[in-house]
């Protein structure tokens, strides 16, 4: 656990914060480069990129605030310091979408083809992020007594680290969707897939997690979130699959 790479005075530079903006960093530079083989304007694909990542954050950041609102009602001025950590992924991609879908139809962009290359690149990014909350501590496991497990400080049992493992498989779903990129059948394939796959996961990886509690039928909030999403993914693909030529409903 490394929360703190360097410390120089007044200066922090903090784990998380460092692999989150390395993250979207990397996988903005390589979803540029795939803007332009497929026609369209780096320059405004940028402005989108811009505005996903700001609105993602704020929404991720939002939703981690509301589930733990009582730990900021004393220390307010903690909400602003993302660089520490808590972000909720499912708020930022809420929000994220809800950016790129208002800016890429301000841009006059197609729409599908656009989210389809947001898509195949957010795992990568997301990869990045996980391997921060690894070096902060948070988003731990439950206890294990499996060889690799891990014991973060304060910690009396060693744990699972549901950080490397999510880390591990989204860079898994990253090298799914860009090969099958390549075999595109129709415009919201890659979306609709990242749906899927990331649902699967997420809702897979829950029982691994130690910092989630069930909330109802022993599932947490996340599985009902990330069920919701794998099922809007399959019907969305299957919906879309048929309307192509040659598919009869």
């Amino acid at each position: 656990m490394h929360p703190v790479i360097i410390s120089f005075g007044w200066f922090c530079l903090y784990s998380y914060g460092l692999m989150v903006a390395l993250g979207i960093l990397i996988a903005s530079w390589l979803l540029q480069r795939a803007a332009i083989r497929q026609g369209l304007s780096a320059e405004t694909v940028l402005d989108v990129i811009f505005w996903v990542v700001l609105c993602g954050l704020a929404g991720g950041r939002l939703l981690y605030v509301l589930l733990n609102i009582e730990s900021y009602r004393s220390v307010p001025w903690e909400i602003i310091k993302l660089y520490k950590g808590g972000l909720v992924f499912q708020g930022s991609f809420i929000a994220g979408l809800a950016a790129a879908v208002a800016f890429i139809k301000k841009n006059r962009l197609p729409l599908l083809k656009t989210l389809d290359l947001f898509a195949v690149y957010l795992p990568l990014a997301h990869a990045f992020g996980r391997v921060g909350c690894f070096l902060n501590g948070c988003c731990f496991g439950r206890p294990t007594h499996l060889p690799w497990g891990v014991m973060f400080p304060d910690f009396l049992v060693p744990v699972h680290p549901t950080q490397l493992y999510s880390a591990f498989f989204l860079v898994l779903i990253f090298a799914v969707l860009r090969t099958g990129e390549r075999a595109k059948r129709f415009d919201g394939q890659m979306l609709f897939s990242y749906l899927m796959l990331y649902g699967a996961m997420r809702f897979v990886m829950e029982f691994f997690r130690g910092d989630n509690p069930a909330v109802a039928g022993g599932l947490s909030v996340f599985q009902y979130i990330s069920a919701g999403m794998f099922l809007s993914g399959i019907t969305l693909f299957g919906y879309y699959a048929r309307k192509q030529p040659g598919k009869t409903s």
